[in-house]
């Protein structure tokens, strides 16, 4: 009997600890998902407040906004772009146009960008589905963003290559292999992207 006594004395003893431990463990989840809650929307009011901006400056007057799709469940859910471009109602990302997208995302990358620069970007033909004022407008962003941070950027439209720092062309040969050419004047860029090369 007293053995089992013991034994039983024990096993409560570790059902106590057990049972603390696991308040401890709820207490430390519950205080770690609330520091969470708390840096995710510090940096989501922040990028908002930097894709508000932005989006109105490269699109010249649209308005936009972050949306969280369910704010009850912030980790397992997503957010949505949601814009309106001037003289339009507002849409959801997925139903404006390929240029209208292209401003949105832009905006919402330079708006990262804003909050946590990274070192560098690679941006490659985000102008195709742009009209010439746009991409003008993204052309002269990525120079002012580019005082702090690097950016390589793949386009074929004069605006974008008169705006940049350093202009590297690629052609294509007869023999089917590209050919790198250096230090191209932007001058030297023809409407429709072509590099002409004198003497």
């Amino acid at each position: 009997y007293e053995h089992q006594l013991n034994r039983k004395q024990k096993l409560d003893d570790d059902i106590k600890h057990l049972t603390d431990q696991r308040k401890k463990l709820i207490t430390l989840v519950d205080e770690i998902t609330k520091k969470k809650e708390e840096k995710f929307y510090t940096v989501y009011h922040e990028i908002n407040k930097n894709l508000k901006e932005l989006y109105a400056e490269l699109s010249e007057g649209g308005e936009a906004e972050l949306q969280l799709d369910n704010p009850d469940d912030l980790f397992d859910s997503g957010l949505t772009i949601k814009a309106r471009p001037r003289g339009k109602k507002g849409l959801l990302l997925s139903a404006l146009s390929g240029g209208e997208k292209s401003i949105a995302s832009l905006a919402f990358i330079f708006a990262i960008q804003q909050y946590d620069p990274s070192p560098f970007y690679v941006l490659d033909e985000v102008d195709m589905f742009l009209d010439g004022v746009n991409a003008e407008n993204v052309s002269r962003m990525v120079k002012q963003n580019a005082l702090d941070s690097q950016f390589i950027m793949v386009s074929l439209r004069k605006i974008a290559l008169k705006e940049a720092d350093h202009v590297y062309g690629v052609t294509m040969q007869d023999t089917g292999i590209s050919d790198m050419i250096g230090n191209v004047d932007p001058n030297a860029v023809g409407p429709k992207g072509e590099i002409t090369i004198t003497g």
